[in-house]
């Protein structure tokens, strides 16, 4: 899929990302939708190293291996600054504004994604 259709597959795993962050939040007081809800976010999340590391190679070209460089240390700062940013939101609203916060961040990733059809994945077969 990477090969073939990366833009498209990054575009349907955040919205299937984007739809489990929404129903977490609207049924997360359920175990099972938890479990699932779960399972479902681990999968659409776990091409995103993958996708998002061949887009931008695909976008930087001859300086692919300078931003491939950069992207870990951007990845490594998210980490960090969504660990303050989580603790804070914790500490002033509780554990179920987490979906809320991770489906307006996830539908935001989707606008970002349809938005750089030229920019940011090119056309066509990748293969």
């Amino acid at each position: 899929m990477v090969d073939r259709a990366l833009r498209r597959s990054v575009l349907i795993s955040l919205s299937v990302f984007a739809l489990m962050a929404l129903a977490l939040g609207l049924f997360g007081q359920h175990p099972e939708a938890v479990l699932i809800g779960a399972v479902i976010w681990g999968l659409t999340f776990g091409g995103a190293a993958t996708f998002l590391q061949t887009a931008l190679a695909d976008t930087a070209g001859e300086g692919a291996d300078v931003a491939l460089s950069m992207n870990v240390v951007v990845w490594n700062s998210a980490i960090a600054s969504g660990s303050i940013v989580g603790g804070i939101l914790l500490d002033a609203a509780g554990a179920g504004a987490f979906p809320w916060a991770v489906f307006i961040l996830a539908v935001a990733g989707v606008i970002v994604t349809f938005g750089a059809r030229r920019s940011g994945f090119r056309p066509g077969s990748r293969g």
